[in-house]
């Protein structure tokens, strides 16, 4: 994300690139190339700037002016900061005499008859070595600098930081953290800058930002001249029940022109927090899901937007708190982070900044806060960083106070920038885009798996799917009210309507009722208990809006077929070279006519799908005002059963015994329901625990064959009594893997039996 100086887009414009073809009057010399290319460069037009010394330097390979400045303008380019390093070691290597600082007497930026470079030459190997990994040599020149200038210098308390980030990054790479790192695939990224990636609570939404061509074209040609690309697009990923991630979407909120970025998305998956570039200021907004629509992007409040930049931010799980990134005044230094909290009115309370123990004197970014609203990861270029923006984590304590953060560690965290940064509810997965080599683009999205003790605590995740009859949408008036029994507090929580998605952030240790309704009437409710366990806990949970039956020819792990919301990807390893070296030329006359055709019919087939979305949501949507409104007034239905029955099962177990007494009492009082009522609501719920099972591959696995078990015994024991299994209904089937973490001591069955089981309910 970045700022657009509208003054220097304009100078571009009028001078541009075009020039380097046919400049007007004849004016191709040597001198006026010079003028240009330093013009370009005060307008932090770096890449524009490079090309014209890129030809300067071929035609005078020995000039250490040309090279420092072609050097210069890799370092402080858009995306060629790898190319610097050559020119700045031969700009060093010629350059004559010592002249203290920049633009002094002995030294001319501004005439091209110049031969020498100035002493920041120094300064800026240093960082190339760097950003090369070479320690030694870039310590060398960090100090070669320092010494060679005085206090007034900008640069020399930068090139002393360089030295304590060269310390910084021996330490860490000597240190290698066990992290897996791969790429998420061609599906997400491509030949273009694919960055800033947000992923939804569930796992199953992927945010990111793009500088790729629209489906539509509509982008064609509308470039942003800084980095001679499309500007920056909000684009979405869905996975689908197979766990796989499907065709990128573009937002409806995207615009011609101006940068739009993703930020963070809202625990429910219906609040999304964008960057827009405004000209240069750098707000940021809020834009709500309406149906399968964005709703037009809303300043956020209160004084979180200001004449200084905003870059991201990050909202906990329960809206309450707001973390975000500003150069404001009055800060530690730079960019950083600060806090607004939601106040009994409903408004956001005014900025406090975080304080000294994580912001420093360097720029903060790329904040988010874990779902468990105590673990904060950020970047920085301070604390012990290893070069550029690192990924810091810290805990937020109960007395308000902050952890000194503490550098996630090499490999994820390189010598380059690192910013942008997101975990899974479970702790064991992040998100975040890097340039690396053997991507397809000039920037990728990855992900890194982390070993198990990195996994979150104390957070219970209640995620699933509601799932309408064959062939039908799910009613947009579908809520889920979440009660805490204990205190009446209710919560609600709207499914996402493309796919019937939803996922709530349940406190342990406590008990809940669950209710789904449609049209203000209960189509499935329970009781829950959420065990009181500091491991990471999650519920997986299908409701049918019509319950199917028990006794058709598929199982209930296929109906629907899939695995539940945010099922991992495999990713692909990493490679050694890019498959892709650069973004393809833009053809600004939209292509081929065949490419065009396409372009044109999956327009027409996304406004099409656009209008009967804006139909559906608009027939019986509720707005947030009025789901809190019916929030108030829920009545909490009674969700007790007619009978129910548990099994508890040995390490690696699944099957039930037919002739056991309580199964036996349990199927007389199912056929007693099918004779009274002529239909039986049945739900089941199978629970692993986290011992490691070889026979079953994963817990997960264990869980559903549990689950499909009990199913097969059900239907089996009722046909044995003559009955229509045809008349048993599906209502809700629930998956878990839940208890302690596992220590190795798989006998400890008190430990870990409870969580090993399987539970019918009917009524």
């Amino acid at each position: 994300m970045m700022r657009t100086c509208y003054a220097a887009l304009l100078h571009f414009l009028l001078c541009g690139v075009p020039f380097l073809a046919s400049a007007q009057g004849g004016q191709t010399s040597a001198t006026w190339k010079f003028e240009e290319a330093n013009k370009l460069m005060e307008e932090k037009f770096f890449n524009q700037a490079a090309e014209i010394w890129k030809g300067l330097v071929e035609a005078q390979p020995e000039n250490s002016n040309l090279n420092w400045k072609l050097g210069y303008a890799y370092m402080n380019s858009y995306n060629q900061k790898q190319k610097a390093l050559p020119y700045l070691q031969k700009a060093a290597e010629k350059r004559a005499g010592n002249y203290g600082s920049f633009n002094t007497a002995g030294y001319d930026p501004f005439d091209s008859r110049e031969t020498n470079a100035p002493v920041e030459v120094d300064y800026w190997l240093a960082k190339a070595y760097h950003l090369n990994s070479e320690f030694d040599k870039a310590d060398t020149y960090y100090k070669k600098f320092v010494a060679e200038v005085d206090d007034k210098n900008d640069l020399k308390a930068q090139a002393a930081h360089g030295l304590e980030q060269t310390a910084n990054a021996r330490v860490l790479v000597a240190q290698p953290k066990n992290y897996q790192i791969s790429n998420v695939g061609s599906v997400i990224n491509s030949e273009y800058p694919d960055f800033s990636p947000v992923i939804s609570v569930d796992g199953n939404a992927l945010f990111y930002t793009t500088r790729r061509i629209r489906p539509d074209s509509s982008n064609v040609g509308v470039i942003d001249q800084i980095a001679g690309l499309p500007f920056e697009n909000i684009y979405v990923s869905y996975k689908d029940r197979t766990g796989v991630w499907q065709k990128p979407e573009p937002l409806n909120i995207n615009t011609p022109t101006g940068h739009m970025a993703t930020v963070n998305v809202a625990a429910d998956g219906q609040t999304l927090l964008i960057y827009r570039d405004d000209g240069g200021d750098g707000n940021l907004y809020e834009s709500k899901l309406v149906g399968e629509l964005w709703s037009d992007p809303v300043l956020m409040g209160s004084d979180i937007n200001t004449k200084s930049w905003e870059t991201h931010g990050a909202l906990t799980a329960d809206g309450n708190t707001f973390y975000f990134i500003s150069d404001r005044k009055g800060g530690a230094g730079g960019r950083d982070l600060y806090r607004v909290v939601k106040l009994p009115t409903g408004e956001w309370s005014k900025a406090q900044n975080l304080g000294n123990v994580v912001n420093t004197p360097y720029d903060e970014d790329g904040v988010f806060i874990h779902p468990n609203g105590r673990t904060l990861y950020f970047a920085s270029k301070g604390h012990n960083s290893m070069g550029g923006f690192d990924i810091f984590t810290t805990e937020l304590q109960d007395d308000g106070s902050w952890t000194p953060p503490v550098n996630i560690g090499y490999p994820l965290n390189t010598v380059d920038d690192d910013v942008f940064f997101v975990t899974t509810a479970d702790g064991r997965r992040g998100y975040f885009s890097s340039d690396k080599i053997g991507g397809y683009g000039e920037k990728d999205i990855y992900f890194v798996d982390f070993p198990e003790e990195m996994e979150a605590e104390g957070l219970a995740v209640l995620k699933g799917f509601i799932i309408p009859p064959p062939g039908e949408s799910l009613p947009p008036s579908t809520i889920l009210y979440v009660t805490d029994k204990s205190t009446g507090e209710v919560k609600t929580y709207k499914p996402r309507q493309r796919d019937g998605v939803y996922v709530a952030i349940l406190p342990p240790c406590k008990e809940y009722n669950l209710d789904y309704r449609v049209n203000d009437k209960t189509v499935h409710t329970e009781d829950i208990f959420v065990e009181c366990e500091s491991a990471y806990q999650e519920i997986n949970k299908e409701v049918y809006l019509n319950p199917v039956s028990l006794g058709g020819p598929a199982s209930i792990v296929d109906l629907p077929k899939g695995a539940p919301p945010g099922s991992k990807e495999k990713g692909e390893p990493l490679k050694d070279g890019k498959t892709a070296e650069t973004a393809p030329p833009i053809d600004v006359k939209g292509g081929t006519k065949a490419a065009k055709e396409a372009q044109e019919k999956e327009a027409k087939e996304k406004q099409a799908k656009e209008k009967e979305a804006k139909a559906v949501a608009g027939k019986e949507a509720l707005t947030d005002a009025q789901v809190k409104e019916k929030a108030a007034k829920h009545q909490m239905p009674d969700a007790s059963y007619a009978d129910q029955y548990a099994k508890y099962y040995a390490y690696n177990r699944k099957d039930i015994d037919q002739n056991e007494a309580d199964w036996k009492r349990f199927i007389d009082s199912v056929v007693e329901l099918l004779d009274k009522n002529g239909k039986v609501n049945v739900v089941i719920e199978a629970s692993a625990s986290h011992v490691p099972t070889k026979s079953f591959g994963t817990n997960e696995n264990l869980s559903n064959k549990r689950m499909e078990d009990a199913r097969v015994r059900l239907v089996e024991a009722v046909r044995a009594r003559g009955k229509n299994a045809d008349d048993l209904m599906l209502e809700a089937v629930n998956h878990l893997v839940q208890g302690p973490k596992y220590r190795g001591d798989y006998q400890d069955t008190e430990k870990y039996g409870k969580f090993q089981y399987v539970k019918l309910k009917v009524r």
